[in-house]
């Protein structure tokens, strides 16, 4: 008799432990492809959300450097060693962008990636007290001026994607170039230039993800064959 109740007492214990284990098995499975989810709903949020700021970029009026209304600028406190990010103008900008005034306008954005901290924007607005720096640009008076908005962190890499070089010959073919670097124009130093497309990497648990961000400032011509600037 005692055998039969140990017996029914271990065979209970073990029963006890398997339901557990598979509630737990359970809450892992059903959890997982809603954290998957989430992690690809953001992604792709991060991608049409600087999709759709870059297309809304215009050249200002202010701090005009060219035709482009994206291009290559240092913000207020970088050095000319570091390299150049990426800049463009939004007349409007989105809520994402708040300031003690309210949602933000005029506003100058830079693209900046830091390894371990993600993706942001450094930005200012051109209601704020500004100055003229030695290039005649007028833009605030020190670094601790730029707002900060995080766009994702779990940005891990950002890849610049250029068109390869292309010879005379009637058998090259032009091939595109990745670098983790901006590319430096030839015969001109310290100029850089702008790529055709940006490659992210996001890393979550155990996934890494990618997305191609069109920079939308040169476009291929009818043929396909070369780029025509806007």
């Amino acid at each position: 008799m005692v055998e039969v109740l140990l017996a029914l007492a271990i065979g209970g214990l073990v029963l006890v432990s398997a339901t557990n284990l598979l509630v737990l098995i359970s809450k892992e499975w059903a959890d997982r492809p809603a954290a998957r989810d989430a992690f690809d709903a953001h992604v792709n949020g991060v991608a049409r959300f600087l999709t759709a700021v870059m297309e809304e970029a215009t050249v200002p009026v202010l701090n005009s450097s060219g035709n482009d209304p994206i291009d290559l600028q240092r913000p207020v406190g970088f050095s000319d060693s570091e390299d150049p990010l990426i800049h463009f103008y939004l007349r409007e900008a989105p809520p994402l962008f708040v300031w003690p005034q309210g949602t933000a306008s005029r506003v100058h954005a830079y693209l900046f990636f830091e390894e371990g901290e993600g993706l942001n924007l450094l930005w200012f607005s051109e209601l704020q007290e500004l100055e003229k720096n030695d290039e005649g640009m007028m833009e605030p008076e020190g670094e601790d001026e730029l707002f900060m908005t995080l766009v994702s962190p779990f940005c891990e890499e950002v890849y610049y994607c250029y068109y390869g070089e292309e010879d005379d010959g009637p058998d090259d073919i032009k091939e595109w170039d990745m670098a983790t670097e901006l590319r430096e124009k030839e015969d001109q130093d310290g100029k850089f230039q702008l790529p055709a497309f940006l490659k992210l990497v996001f890393r979550g648990e155990g996934d890494d993800l990618d997305r191609t961000i069109t920079i939308p400032v040169e476009r291929l011509s009818p043929s396909g064959l070369r780029e025509d600037s806007r």
